[in-house]
């Protein structure tokens, strides 16, 4: 079984295949219950643009883990590798294909936002546990029925937070789009203008009918798909 922890805001850490995949590390957020030196080494890290707050540690932690690579859109990957004198661990890629990580594939998929840093990501990872999708900050879009399509993710990292990425009612569509099994809804009251009550998630998709677990964690908690 495949494990995931969240650790605040859009970072997450996805245990899966016997590897260690943190994806937008902002671990010091206001939220998280830790610290970068504190967290388990990562063997990669994705980071879906480069927004400070998806960027978060990500250098530090590329400085601190010899071995971690980082996989992003070619220019952020290529920028972050540099500023941590890792180049020769950035595996830059960009929307499409797959990415193939040892034992796992990784695709960058469209989000709707912005970066000024190559494009914004969301990003879905293919393991031989089970198959994750981390929107990244996006809005609803038609084309998440596309990647449900390609890739069946039983797992959707959704932002609920509104202002900069989808509020709950876009949420919603969007888990009618991609019809995962669970979805862990993420971005949100990280500071006062995302603030969102994922209670009213749960009662949203209750009153449309939509079959979906929905995993509320804590920042720190963790869950196994």
């Amino acid at each position: 079984m495949a494990s995931v922890t969240w650790y605040g805001h859009a970072a997450f850490l996805v245990e899966t295949s016997g590897k260690k995949i943190l994806i937008d590390p902002w671990i010091t957020n206001p939220l998280s219950p830790t610290t970068p030196d504190k967290i388990p080494e990562p063997d990669y890290i994705i980071v879906t643009h480069d927004h400070g707050d998806h960027v978060g540690d990500t250098v530090s932690i590329l400085k601190r883990s010899k071995k971690a690579k980082i996989v992003a859109i070619y220019e952020l990957a290529e920028y972050l590798a540099s500023e941590a004198g890792a180049k020769d661990r950035a595996i830059g890629a960009n929307i499409g294909g797959p990415i193939s990580l040892e034992g796992i594939t990784v695709y960058l998929t469209p989000a709707m936002h912005s970066s000024s840093r190559g494009s914004p990501t969301g990003v879905v990872i293919e393991s031989n546990e089970t198959t994750i999708y981390h929107a990244g900050d996006t809005g609803v879009f038609s084309d998440m029925a596309l990647i449900r399509e390609l890739y069946s993710p039983k797992v959707a990292m959704l932002p609920i937070g509104g202002h900069f990425t989808m509020g709950i009612r876009e949420a919603v569509k969007a888990i009618e789009l991609l019809k995962p099994a669970v979805v862990i809804p993420m971005h949100y009251n990280t500071f006062p203008l995302i603030r969102a009550d994922p209670k009213e998630l749960l009662d949203l998709i209750g009153s449309k009918g939509l079959q979906v677990g929905v995993r509320i964690l804590k920042p720190g908690e963790s869950t196994t798909i």
